[in-house]
């Protein structure tokens, strides 16, 4: 009996050296792969966060006004640019009008702070409802300035 009492603690010593020396290994190799550094985000305020995510909603909300692509799309991060094409910006823009017509205002209602991206959330009007319109928009660094990286318009 003490024998194989002995016998099992020797294999569980022998399996917590084992996998102590994988999780050696797998820290060395965490430690080689490339950490993003971020530098815009952390270095401003909130206030001039808000004040970019501004500037590119008006853009974006330009576009759709003048169904002009280029001029909705221009602050898109790469990987969106590659998702949403021109054909489905129309789709979105006509489903939009048809659904709550034409934008009228906004009102800035927050923001949050997530560890690689900011959400803006604003709630608007349009002219074919009197409810409010959730506006939200999702900016990333990308070559040391914002991007969308997401941007919805629902009505609930």
């Amino acid at each position: 009996m003490n024998n194989r009492i002995a016998g099992i603690i020797a294999i569980l010593v022998g399996l917590s050296i084992i996998t102590g020396c994988l999780t050696t290994e797998q820290d060395k190799k965490d430690a080689e792969k490339p950490k993003l550094t971020e530098t815009l985000r952390p270095t401003l305020t909130e206030t001039e966060k808000v004040n970019l995510a501004e500037v590119i909603l008006d853009k974006m909300i330009a576009g759709i006004n003048k169904d002009d692509y280029s001029l909705y799309s221009e602050y898109f991060f790469k990987g969106l640019k590659d998702q949403i094409k021109e054909k489905d910006f129309i789709t979105m823009k006509t489903d939009l009008k048809k659904q709550l017509g034409d934008y009228k205002s906004r009102t800035y209602m927050g923001m949050l702070n997530k560890p690689l991206i900011d959400v803006f959330i604003w709630k608007a009007k349009f002219t074919k409802t009197d409810e409010d319109v959730l506006i939200r928009l999702f900016l990333i660094e990308e070559n040391e300035k914002y991007k969308v990286s997401s941007f919805s318009i629902s009505p609930f």
